[in-house]
């Protein structure tokens, strides 16, 4: 009767180290050695939560932050083409309002090099709204996607300390903490 006393007792010191803390990871200690007179080694038993990485999480976490950076860096890249492209359409806009007031409506060609510059204004128009602006949404979107999955699941979650170490070696980079050592 006495080990089913010891085991209830050790549910309820595991429950409420369970329930004591939401955003950190738990540990609980057990001495390997049964001898009195060794300094036991105490063995660590990690308890992994809703609210604690596991080496798996903490990799797919790295990784998802990895690909944010990369499509925040690829779009800012791809908003600056676009701003450049819209001074282009500009400074023709311009162009052809200056032509427009000095074209002599009496020469044909004069006339047609006009209209090819309207045609090439058109088509530029239409290829910043057809082809740049829903290329424009569609990466917000994948990378707001992203950011909502790591936010979801990986800020403000707990993880151990050796994990994440671990996993920062085999990912092989440098641990993108501001502080090395933030993890319980």
């Amino acid at each position: 009767m006495k080990s089913v006393n010891q085991l209830a007792g050790l549910a309820v010191t595991v429950a409420v180290v369970l329930a004591g803390s939401q955003l950190h990871a738990q540990t609980a200690t057990v001495n390997k050695s049964p001898v009195a007179s060794e300094a036991p080694e105490p063995e660590v038993i990690k308890i992994y939560d809703e609210n604690t990485l596991t080496p798996d999480n903490i990799r797919t976490c790295l990784t998802t932050d990895r690909d944010i950076a990369d499509m925040e860096k690829k779009l800012a890249e791809y908003e600056i083409t676009l701003e450049n492209f819209k001074k282009e359409i500009s400074a023709l806009t311009d162009d052809m309002d200056k032509r427009r007031k000095q074209i002599d409506g009496t020469d044909p060609k004069a006339v047609d090099a006009y209209n090819a510059r309207v045609d090439r204004h058109r088509a530029m128009i239409d290829r910043y709204n057809q082809k740049f602006l829903p290329t424009l949404a569609e990466r917000r979107a994948r990378m707001n996607k992203s950011i909502d999955f790591y936010n979801q699941n990986c800020a403000d979650k707990a993880y151990f300390e050796d994990d994440w170490v671990a996993i920062v070696e085999e990912l092989g980079i440098e641990d993108p903490r501001p502080q090395a050592g933030g993890g319980k």
